[in-house]
């Protein structure tokens, strides 16, 4: 299996709720909070390596951060692909997706977020490799789901079709809500049957780029009709892939994951982890500032 599974790892995010101890030059998938004081994107990226070989993972990021990512992972040659401008997630997958089939052909890919917190490893990707071989036998988009801890309005929801799951421990989606209002997430909570949507996203590229050609004609048509040039980036819509596609599609699953999941979009978020993980760190008036 491991040899048909690609890995896109996505490091194009900003960072902007953890300013100033990120930045644009050092957005926040470069900065250490783990024990061992690798980047974030350098965990995620030895993650990536136990569920593939090192060849099938592609990188997409900004231009501007081309060094960074080279410095964490110097063989990745022509599997990084550099955004010209930022676009969001949509942008990026699509292309990656292109590039995968063009390359490769049908293959199954699994996009993976840089900017994650996972203690346990082992069930991580044991959840991405269920994931795998659910897609490759089925016409499926497949996300990863966290059981929410409490009613956060910053994170997408998935509702599973039924409390009971389907083959290999897979939800069906019966619905896909991105960010709600702090009502809308305490009913989510309440009700049980809502996950958090983590931010992985496990496909067969035929799949994907469909759901692109039907609900994101624009971003679709001109990545795959064109030569990427900074002018085309540009005029791409600045989307995330759940507003552009997930929310839409009907073919979608779920495989529910318990391994210490925490997303690093906020100060509160990352002062948990780097405690989690003995990191001392100096806080002036509620933001990190300096992690020792």
């Amino acid at each position: 299996m491991e040899n048909k599974v690609y890995a896109v790892i996505l490091v194009g995010g900003k960072g902007k709720r953890l300013r100033p101890l990120s930045s644009n030059a050092k957005p926040k998938a470069f900065l250490s909070v783990t024990r061992n004081r690798q980047t974030l994107f350098k965990v995620t990226l030895g993650r990536a390596k136990k569920l593939t070989p090192a060849g099938n993972i592609l990188v997409a990021a900004n231009k501007a951060h081309a060094g960074l990512v080279k410095k964490d992972f110097p063989g990745i040659g022509q599997n990084l692909l550099l955004e010209p401008v930022s676009r969001n997630t949509a942008p990026a997958i699509a292309w990656a997706a292109l590039e995968l089939k063009k390359r490769f052909g049908d293959v199954i890919a699994a996009v993976l977020p840089a900017d994650q917190y996972i203690k346990d490893e082992k069930k991580y990707i044991a959840s991405l490799k269920r994931a795998a071989e659910f897609a490759q036998d089925n016409d499926a988009i497949v996300v990863l789901g966290i059981k929410p801890t409490f009613p956060s309005t910053g994170f997408g929801y998935i509702k599973a079709a039924a409390r009971q799951a389907a083959a290999g421990g897979i939800y069906k989606v019966d619905r896909f809500t991105e960010k709600p209002d702090l009502k809308t997430a305490r009913r989510f909570v309440k009700n049980g049957n809502y996950f958090w949507n983590a931010g992985g996203f496990i496909f067969r590229v035929n799949t994907i780029l469909g759901a692109f050609k039907k609900f994101a004609p624009e971003i679709h048509n001109n990545l795959q009709r064109r030569r990427i040039t900074s002018k085309l980036y540009r005029n791409l819509p600045d989307i995330s892939v759940d507003y552009a596609v997930m929310e839409k599609v009907s073919n979608i699953y779920c495989v529910k994951g318990s391994y210490g999941w925490e997303d690093i979009g906020s100060f509160q978020a990352l002062k948990k982890v780097l405690k989690k993980e003995g990191r001392r760190f100096v806080e002036r008036n509620g933001k990190i500032v300096k992690v020792l």
